[in-house]
């Protein structure tokens, strides 16, 4: 697999460099840590925090803007970022005595300690920091505790709720809690036809033979899915996701199902080295399904 980098180990560092001079008046990075943040950031309403591995972009300064992220810690390729830097991220927008901080993590043991950590560290130094984490992978049981359902794509609606409520004045508390909330009510199913290959490796999964041409259910980070099968139609695909998201439920222990009548959003994601053209033919199936 060929990349456009310069070298693996400065990769992530010249990508924030990449952000900041292509959004010079809306992006800054704080010195000596590979932190993204929103230039102008209100000083009386609760600011929002996300992070994690880099590797999976937009994610996660994609998302910072108006009405959602403040700003975003990024770790090394796949890797958390560090105590200190979310720390140091959450020291820069929040002050002592102010609105708070709340901290979306993706439910991976490395991001859920270090970010965790950090929150408490923070409440120590008086700056009010909460922590709320999104586990809507529905490929792994959700009873595993850190183990457990992964963080995936159903992490953008949690970034989009919970940064409408921050921005309409509601306090740390309640944007918390509507976060969980959100969080508790999404169910996301990845697959793919190839595997993942991060810079610096030469070539990511090799198919095993036409019967396992695809895998469903397949992590971010490449993580076994639950299924491995030939290659199925994009209708075929579009129908054992839908099911599966819908089997697994929502709610605290998967007590809640979707019935008819009920309203729902759908996001579909590009893992990264799908087409357009696909994606438009994938998101047909996906609303014919839903309707």
């Amino acid at each position: 697999m060929k990349h456009f980098i310069n070298s693996p180990e400065s990769s992530v560092q010249e990508l924030v460099d990449g952000l900041i001079l292509t959004y010079p008046k809306t992006l800054q990075k704080l010195a000596n840590h590979d932190i993204i943040l929103k230039r102008d950031i209100p000083a009386n309403k609760v600011t929002l925090l996300s992070g994690g591995g880099s590797g999976h972009e937009p994610s996660h300064a994609g998302w910072i803007g108006e009405g959602m992220l403040d700003g975003a810690i990024l770790g090394g390729m796949f890797a958390s970022p560090s105590v200190k830097s979310i720390l140091a991220g959450v020291r820069a927008v929040t002050p002592v005595g102010g609105p708070g901080c709340l901290l979306i993590v993706k439910n991976y043991t490395g991001d859920r300690l270090n970010f965790g950590m950090a929150c408490e560290l923070a409440n120590a130094e008086g700056r009010k920091c909460k922590m709320v984490v999104v586990a809507d992978d529905c490929a792994v049981p959700r009873n595993k505790g850190a183990t457990g359902a992964r963080g995936v794509c159903g992490t953008i609606l949690v970034h989009k709720v919970a940064g409408a409520a921050a921005l309409s004045g509601a306090s740390l508390t309640e944007v918390a809690e509507l976060a969980n909330f959100v969080a508790s009510r999404i169910g996301s199913l990845g697959v793919s036809i190839g595997g993942v290959c991060i810079p610096g490796q030469s070539q990511g999964r090799v198919e095993e033979s036409e019967d396992c041409a695809m895998e469903l259910g397949i992590g971010i980070h490449g993580e076994a899915g639950i299924l491995k099968s030939p290659l199925l139609s994009a209708k075929e695909v579009s129908t054992k996701i839908l099911n599966t998201i819908v089997d697994f439920g929502y709610g605290k222990d998967g007590e809640l199902r979707l019935k008819a009548g009920d309203n729902v959003a759908v996001v579909l994601n590009n893992l990264g080295a799908t087409s357009s053209f696909e994606m438009g033919i994938l998101s047909k199936e996906v609303v014919s399904y839903l309707e």
